[in-house]
């Protein structure tokens, strides 16, 4: 599957969607209507992932002028009014590039919970006869649709899930989501406890240092405690193009059989 063209996305879970129907009929609106709704979700992330490219490749080449700028500034080869007007051009491109970065990266964390969340609707019916032996929670209190729940559902409720490829995989999935997902969306982006502070290499890799507040002596003192680099997005992206694509390929065999079927 290619990442660079906007009709694929509507035809992920295009045979799918055309089995419902069949099997299915009453359910083949809600499904059609979620189904397009992550079709536009998933181009929100590639749209991302194509931008934070680009905006790489910008950062890199500032990085690399203004490496030359510190050679020309050691060997003393410009006149002070090339260096002002160097070192004016630097300071606004690094600031602005660096902030198009860490802006990329943290719509992708938000998009990407965003987009997983329409899963919960997508596969509601698609679980019970097919892969469980019940319905699979969606959502607890004011959560409408939550992918974490649906998650959190195959852990604790093992035995009511027919088929053990089936759980592993989501269990695989889940430990993921959490460690690479969840735990930095939240920690350092949504619901940030802490002080962050971030920092982009010459290579356009994010860092965030948490910071906490030290009494040193007789001063208060901020103190970087750890840091957490953070992944490239375009192979986060692939993580869950790779697991949309395991559950299309999943239910589409299941109900392909003709022995298995969708119930209300």
């Amino acid at each position: 599957m290619t990442f660079d063209g906007f009709p694929q996305y509507f035809a992920l879970f295009a045979e799918l969607e055309d089995l419902v129907k069949q099997k299915s009929p009453h359910e083949y609106e809600s499904f059609r209507l979620y189904n397009m709704d992550l079709a536009f979700k998933l181009r929100y992330l590639e749209l991302i992932c194509l931008r934070y490219k680009d905006d790489k490749k910008k950062w890199e080449r500032t990085a690399r002028r203004m490496s030359k700028f510190i050679e020309n500034v050691k060997s003393e080869s410009l006149s002070q009014k090339e260096l002002q007007q160097e070192s004016g051009i630097l300071g606004k491109q690094s600031i602005q590039y660096s902030e198009l970065l860490m802006l990329d990266i943290d719509s992708f964390f938000v998009f990407a919970r965003i987009l997983l969340d329409r899963i919960t609707f997508l596969l509601k019916p698609l679980y019970k006869g097919t892969v469980t032996k019940q319905c699979v929670a969606m959502g607890k209190g004011n959560l409408r649709g939550s992918f974490k729940v649906q998650l959190d559902w195959f852990k604790n409720n093992p035995e009511s899930v027919s088929d053990p490829t089936f759980y592993d995989k989501m269990i695989s999935f889940r430990k993921w989501y959490y460690e690479k997902l969840r735990e930095p969306r939240n920690k350092i982006i949504i619901h940030p406890l802490d002080i962050f502070s971030s920092e982009i290499s010459l290579e356009g890799k994010l860092k965030r240092i948490r910071y906490e507040l030290r009494t040193i002596g007789e001063k208060r003192e901020w103190k970087g405690m750890e840091s957490t680099d953070f992944p490239e997005i375009s192979e986060l992206f692939k993580k869950i193009i790779e697991f949309l694509e395991f559950l299309n390929g999943y239910f589409l065999e299941k109900l392909r059989k003709g022995d298995e079927f969708i119930r209300p």
